[in-house]
Formats: C-alpha cells, sequence, structure tokens
C-alpha cells in the first residue's frame, strides 16, 4: 500500500532553499514565430484594408456568412433523396403518419406539362421580391433616368421599408407567437402564468388590431420581460428572443396604416413637385400600386404551397430523426439562396413530367468576371445562367450559359453514361440553337467529373467591390 499511495501536505514556507519548488524553465509549446502572424490585434483597420486589398476583414458578418454558406447543405442532393430514392421514400416518408399524405399531394402537385413548367417558373420569378410589378418598375425607371437625385433616394429608401413591413403583418405576427413560445419555454415556471396573460391579449389575425398589439408590446409585455431579465440577470438565450421581439416591434411599427399611408404621401408628393407629375400620370401611379399589392395578395401556386407545407411539416411534427433532418437541410438551403448577400434570382423545379422524376435549379445573375472594358460607357455586364437538373434513371447535369450582348457561349457537363454521345448532343445543340437563331460563340459539352455549388460558377459573390461593408 506504501508503495502504491502517497499522500503529501502543502510545503510549509520556509527560508529553506531545499523546501521551496522547483521552477521548472520548460517551454511546454514552441514559440510562435512573429514573422508568420498574418494578423495581430494591435494592428490598425486602415493598415489591413492597404496590405489585404482584395480580402474581406475577418470580423466582417458577411465573411461570416460566406463561410456559412460554403457548409451550408446543397438543395438538389436533398431534394435527390426526396423525388430519386425509392428506399428513402419508402422507409422514412411513406410510414410517417404525418408526411405520407402530404407527400402525395406534393406528387401530384409537382405532375406538369411543358406550359405549367413555364408557369411555375414565372411564378417564382414574379414572386422574388416583394418589390415587383408595373408600379415598383416605374420606380426603377425614376432611379434609373437619375442616379445622382439623393432625394429620390432618401425617399425611396423610407416608402420601401414601409411598404416591406405593411405587407408582411402576417409573416411579423406569426414570428411574435413563436418568440412568445420560446420565451415561455424558458422563463421560471412561477412566472408562465402572469406571462402568458399578457400574451393572450395579442390578436393575430386581425390586422385593424396593430396599434392594440404595439401598445401591449410596449406598455405590458417587452416591460414584463424586462423586469424578469434585470432581476435574475438572465443574458442567456432569452436575449435572442427579446431581440427577435424587438426587431418585430420595430417591423410592426414601420408598417401600420398610419405610417405606411405617410411614407406613401411623402412620394407622391416628392414625384408631383420634383419631377412635374400631372395629375394622369399620378393616377396611372396609384392604380399601378393598387395592381400590383391586389395581384401580390391573390396569386398561389400549388406546387410551391405543397413543397413547403411539406418541408414545414417534416421539421415541426415528423418523429422521424432522418426526415426531419433532410427537410431542415432543405429549409436552411432554401433560406440560404434567398439570402440579401446573394445578388441572383434563384429558382427551383421539382417536376413529375410524364411519370418521370427530375429536380432542377436554376442560378441567374451577371458575370462581372470580366473588367476589361468596364470604364467603356457603353459596357455591359454578360449575363449567366447555371442550371443544374438531375433526371431519374438518367443522372447529373450542369449547363452554364454565358450572354453577351447577342452572342451565346454554352457549357454542359453531362453523366458519364452518356459520355460516349458528346458530338452527339453538340452537334443537336447547334442545330436548335441555329434554328431559333441564337447567335452560338461556343459549345463545350464533356462528362460531368465533380458537381459544382452557385458559388464556384458565381466567383463574384466574394469579391470586395461587390460587398458592403458590415463590420462588426
Amino acid at each position: 500500500m506504501n508503495n502504491n499511495i502517497s499522500v503529501k501536505t502543502n510545503n510549509h514556507i520556509s527560508e529553506n532553499i531545499i523546501n521551496k519548488p522547483k521552477i521548472k524553465n520548460d517551454v511546454p509549446f514552441d514559440i510562435a514565430d512573429p514573422t508568420k502572424v498574418t494578423k495581430t490585434p494591435e494592428k490598425d483597420y486602415e493598415a489591413q484594408i492597404r496590405q489585404e486589398l482584395f480580402n474581406y476583414n475577418p470580423d466582417s458578418v458577411f465573411d461570416k456568412f460566406i463561410k456559412s454558406l460554403q457548409n451550408s447543405p446543397v438543395l438538389y442532393e436533398e431534394a435527390k433523396k426526396l423525388l430519386l430514392s425509392k428506399q428513402f421514400v419508402n422507409n422514412n416518408i411513406k410510414n410517417d403518419p404525418v408526411l405520407s399524405v402530404l407527400f402525395s399531394s406534393f406528387l401530384d402537385n409537382i405532375k406538369m406539362n411543358d406550359t405549367e413548367i413555364l408557369e411555375f417558373l414565372k411564378f417564382q420569378h414574379g414572386t422574388y421580391t416583394k418589390f415587383q410589378g408595373e408600379f415598383f418598375d416605374m420606380l426603377r425607371t425614376l432611379l434609373r433616368n437619375n442616379p445622382d437625385n439623393k432625394g429620390l433616394q432618401t425617399v425611396l429608401k423610407s416608402f420601401l421599408r414601409s411598404y416591406d413591413c405593411f405587407v408582411s403583418v402576417k409573416e411579423i405576427n406569426s414570428s411574435i407567437n413563436a418568440a412568445f413560445k420560446n420565451i415561455e419555454k424558458n422563463i421560471p415556471e412561477m412566472l408562465i402564468k402572469p406571462f402568458n396573460s399578457l400574451t393572450q391579449k395579442f390578436i393575430y389575425d386581425n390586422t385593424n388590431a396593430m396599434e392594440l398589439n404595439l401598445e401591449l408590446l410596449k406598455n405590458e409585455i417587452l416591460p414584463f420581460i424586462g423586469r424578469y431579465v434585470s432581476k435574475m440577470n438572465d443574458f442567456g438565450i432569452m436575449r435572442n428572443y427579446v431581440s427577435v421581439l424587438v426587431h418585430n416591434l420595430v417591423r410592426l411599427e414601420y408598417g401600420s396604416k398610419i405610417n405606411f399611408s405617410g411614407e406613401l404621401e411623402s412620394l407622391f408628393e416628392f414625384l408631383k413637385y420634383n419631377f412635374r407629375f400631372d395629375e394622369k400620370q399620378m393616377e396611372l401611379l396609384k392604380t399601378s400600386l393598387i395592381n400590383t399589392y391586389e395581384a401580390k395578395s391573390n396569386i398561389k401556386n400549388n406546387s410551391i404551397e405543397s413543397f413547403l407545407k411539406l418541408l414545414d411539416k417534416g421539421i415541426s411534427e415528423s418523429e422521424n430523426a432522418v426526415t426531419k433532418g433532410l427537410m431542415g437541410d432543405m429549409t436552411e438551403s432554401l433560406l440560404f439562396s434567398q439570402n440579401v448577400n446573394i445578388p441572383l434570382l434563384h429558382m427551383f423545379l421539382p417536376l413529375n413530367y410524364k411519370g418521370m422524376f427530375m429536380f432542377s435549379e436554376i442560378w441567374i445573375g451577371k458575370d462581372d468576371d470580366s473588367h476589361s472594358n468596364k470604364k467603356n460607357s457603353e459596357y455591359h455586364s454578360p449575363y449567366k445562367v447555371f442550371i443544374t437538373f438531375d433526371i431519374q434513371n438518367l443522372g447529373y447535369f450542369e449547363t452554364t450559359l454565358k450572354l453577351k450582348d447577342s452572342g451565346l457561349s454554352l457549357n454542359i457537363n453531362i453523366p458519364g453514361s452518356l459520355s460516349e454521345f458528346t458530338e452527339k448532343i453538340k452537334s443537336d445543340l447547334n442545330f436548335l440553337l441555329s434554328k431559333n437563331n441564337v447567335v452560338i460563340e461556343s459549345i463545350t459539352v464533356q462528362e460531368c467529373v465533380k458537381a459544382k455549388r452557385f458559388s464556384e460558377v458565381f466567383t463574384n459573390l466574394t469579391e470586395r467591390n461587390n460587398g458592403v461593408d458590415v463590420t462588426i
């Protein structure tokens, strides 16, 4: 026992050098070489910008977004399981009591002919943002013709912010309801009942109750949560939910009828007196706004609605962990593709075409890789289109189109099973495009070795001169 267990007391303070603990001079790690350090905290921001002119600040929100984008799920990879993998569907979807009926409805809604496919894509393009339609086309024309008019830019910013909130009241209320539920889960049990007594006063389905909801939030609910946070020093997850609540409170204020009507009147008065709009022009502008708003309120698409409902129920109600993960990844990918930091138009197409399933994605944007003629006033950035489609029993395709002036460059990657038909595909495409009077600059057809992400095709996404400085 004496050999196995050794118990020692603390050393007594003594001038005897023998009793003093020895100081080890060994360094437990290699000393960093200062010449190899890429950034030091002492370096000022200006020096960093000069040294790293074409790199983003590592503390930038945009830089963090780009890194998250690189690690985000790829939509077509997840959709392929849902549409093209019978094993996955049979094991996870058809046996799920929540999703089996929704999945059958989804498959029925994606049966489309040529006309319905075109309408499906037009719907996505038309509803890509809230700022589509004749009214906003007029405003874009004004901005394009008056690029240096700061007054117009200021009044438009205020109006667009108010319009965005005004047409999003339903979504804002849903977010507030979700925040209430999350706060209820994280406050002490003794506070749940008084907190619920306040939140039950909130009216979700009546847009005319916005003023009452604002008063309730500002004067009762937020002060109640504030007192709890102050007394309990709860700065954990509660802080996130309170931040969401305050954000939605601000959006409700901007979207109130009083604020919106005031911003709209300011816009009309500015156009009337600064651009000399006559009564006929003003009436046309007002009519176009009404038509735009009504079109956005009434337009629907069953295919997209059934797809989004399937994702929503899969995340919130399915008990299958595999299915829940798949639906979550697809939702995350869709949210990333609609981010304001991506200056691209994104459309997707889940399709049952004549009994054959496929999934396609389309990315459209300007190609800013070429800088040679940008100083020329007549220079127009070429457009680039990136299309991916995975076809049942055939494989994965990629197409990159580049349109400059009237010339088209086409690069197609095909599955390995079709590699022996590359020349035939190339000649057939030449004939088809020439028949439709398309000027062809080049066509390349080759085997697809590795699938690309859209960020690899649109490399200008990470360039400094196209980014907004949002450094914290």
